[in-house]
């Protein structure tokens, strides 16, 4: 994967081809958050609104903004490389920020989800960041053969 020169001043690159394992970090984090919530709701001696899950979702909610900064970088380096597949980053950032805002908008006008909706807000930022960082990276597998080979510059970086 070569790259073409970018608007850079310094010699330094703006980014580089990593970006994909914070996405990746992220998917295995909600998953683990899912399988939390999960076992939250269907456990006796837990509760999802207990101050240790309000804590979880919230850190996990808040890395997600650390997904999606990883996830524009990713495609900025794309963009500047010579492949088929020149993601959009707004394509995967529409539905990844949308989805929780209709779902905040929503969800409190109804009745059966009046008191849950805080839980349910924050628990779909982490599920729809957790499916958005799954379908970038399943495309990037495929339209970019060399994921997992490190290909080092001229200075050895």
């Amino acid at each position: 994967m070569t790259k073409t020169p970018g608007p850079s001043i310094t010699s330094r690159p703006r980014t580089n081809d990593t970006h994909w394992l914070t996405l990746l970090a992220y998917v295995v984090l909600g998953v683990g958050t899912t399988i939390y919530a999960i076992w939250t709701v269907l456990s006796l001696g837990s509760s999802p609104y207990s101050f240790r899950s309000g804590l979880i979702l919230s850190a996990v909610a808040i890395l997600s903004f650390f997904a999606y900064l990883a996830l524009f970088r990713d495609a900025i380096h794309l963009s500047h490389a010579e492949i088929e597949w020149t993601p959009n980053w707004l394509w995967y950032f529409a539905p990844g920020l949308g989805i929780p805002a209709a779902v905040r908008f929503v969800l409190p006008s109804i009745p059966v989800f009046e008191t849950s909706s805080p839980l349910l807000i924050v628990y779909s930022l982490v599920f729809t960041t957790t499916a958005v960082c799954l379908v970038y990276l399943y495309r990037r597998w495929r339209y970019v053969p060399d994921l997992l080979e490190y290909e080092p510059d001229a200075a050895g970086n």
